[in-house]
């Protein structure tokens, strides 16, 4: 039996597991990302805790079928990362300087289209073929999975699902300059400046929610406008991709049932009719999504 290595690349630390090819993990470790001189510590520090790591396991370099990366930016021949702001990348070859440093071969995805992929391995979508996940967070992102395999895109970009232009605009700019993206009522930082402007208070994304749950009739309002949005993504998505389950994850998702519950009334109302099946379902994995999927990278090709 081989193992294989999934690595999740953040803005603070990249996130490191071993498993076995069933999907077992054997172990996790992390490393602090360094962000300085450009992040060009970033990999050596990885490649050091890999090695660490599986020497604490008793595992050799000479049993490792690969290793699998997700990183926060668009990925072009699963093997290139071709900018990643919030680690000082520009166009850098991550596979290369992996498989060079650990002498296996190495595979590179989106860090959201991974995530995607590990619900689809040992999560939420389990035992689908085709799903799509939402992440909700500071932004709203995402990952197409259709026939097992991960939609990229020419551009890397597929999954970008907060850039949707699918808001009316209410006067804020995206991070990405436009002003009618889906992330700007949808992300956690949205639903608290909507809340804002309706009440004048200054509320968390969480209690917004919370106070939602009691009935506050603004926080309401606010929510079923961001449940409503939701829904008519997804019910975009669905005409374009046709997924048997859509997973919602990242920090809002902590909201549970009462988020979800909401979207998929919209979705239903939404949705063209043949295609109605899908659901919505809350995301499984939690942190670790992002590992599972890196490391299934290396076991699906």
């Amino acid at each position: 039996m081989g193992f294989v290595v999934g690595v999740d690349v953040g803005g603070t630390a990249a996130k490191i597991a071993v498993f076995d090819e069933e999907g077992t993990m054997l172990g996790s470790s992390q490393v602090r990302t360094r962000l300085e001189d450009g992040g060009k510590h970033i990999l050596p520090d990885i490649s050091r805790e890999v090695r660490a790591l599986l020497s604490g396991l008793g595992i050799g370099l000479d049993e490792l079928l690969g290793v699998g990366v997700g990183v926060p930016g668009p990925v072009v021949d699963g093997r290139t990362a071709v900018r990643c702001v919030n680690l000082g990348w520009g166009e850098t070859d991550v596979a290369g300087f992996l498989e060079l440093e650990l002498g296996c071969r190495c595979r590179v995805g989106n860090d959201a289209n991974v995530a995607a992929l590990g619900e689809a391995w040992k999560g939420a979508s389990r035992g689908t073929h085709s799903s799509v996940m939402i992440t909700l967070g500071t932004g709203v992102g995402g990952g197409v999975i259709i026939n097992d395999r991960i939609v990229t895109g020419f551009h890397g970009g597929a999954g970008e699902i907060g850039h949707s232009p699918i808001q009316p605009g209410v006067g804020r700019t995206c991070s990405c300059g436009n002003t009618h993206c889906l992330e700007i009522l949808a992300a956690a930082p949205g639903v608290a400046a909507s809340y804002l402007e309706r009440t004048g208070r200054h509320l968390s994304c969480e209690e917004v929610f919370n106070a939602a749950k009691r009935g506050e009739p603004e926080a309401l309002a606010v929510v079923d406008q961001m449940q409503q949005l939701l829904g008519q993504a997804c019910a975009f998505i669905a005409s374009v991709v046709d997924p048997q389950v859509f997973v919602i994850g990242g920090g809002v998702s902590k909201a549970g049932s009462f988020l979800v519950d909401g979207i998929q009334k919209y979705y239903d109302y939404y949705v063209f009719p043949p295609i109605k099946g899908a659901t919505i379902v809350l995301a499984e994995l939690g942190n670790k999504a992002g590992v599972y999927g890196s490391a299934r990278l290396v076991l699906s090709h």
